[in-house]
């Protein structure tokens, strides 16, 4: 698979990134709510630029990455959803983890509540169980970020370790295809 496939839910469109979804992925990543938990800091338009432009990446070379999520009944959009495969820094020691991929999800705060991220999600993990050969998937989720915890408990993960400095943290989660 050399793209995203777009799926639907009863109220989300996951698609593909497409160019033009940089002014919506700049307003998602210069949130401060939304960079809390993520990267600590709002991006720079040339780095939502870069974060853009390597999800048709991940798709092309690995046959699995980011969707862009979007409302179905007005075409807002909502955020990114999917899975990933990072070589982060943070899990250098954690050689096990190289070859699964990541999950991840973010929302813009007007659909914080709605179960929009949940319902994201389940379809990525649905499609991600039907079609990448690996059983396990993991994500890493900030320790204080309970409604993140929350969904990944949800779509099946459980905390199976820690990663981080002390003053950088994250819990490891694991999930097993059913």
């Amino acid at each position: 698979m050399t793209t995203a496939p777009i799926l639907t839910t009863s109220r989300l469109l996951l698609r593909p990134h497409r160019a033009d979804d940089l002014a919506a992925c700049v307003e998602l990543w210069q949130d401060p709510v939304v960079t809390r938990y993520t990267s600590g800091r709002p991006l720079a338009r040339q780095d939502v630029w870069t974060r853009l432009l390597r999800h048709p990446g991940h798709w092309a070379l690995l046959g699995f990455g980011y969707w862009v999520v979007e409302e179905r009944a007005s075409g807002r959009f909502v955020g990114e959803v999917g899975l990933g495969r990072f070589k982060r820094d943070l899990l250098a020691d954690r050689p096990e983890l190289d070859a699964l991929p990541e999950a991840g999800w973010v929302t813009l705060p007007w659909a914080h509540g709605r179960g929009y991220a949940g319902e994201a999600l389940l379809a990525v993990m649905a499609w991600r169980d039907m079609n990448l050969p690996v059983s396990e998937t993991f994500c890493i989720i900030s320790p204080g970020n309970a409604a993140s915890l929350q969904l990944a408990a949800r779509a099946g993960f459980t905390v199976t370790g820690e990663a981080g400095s002390p003053d950088d943290r994250v819990l490891l989660l694991t999930r097993q295809t059913e």
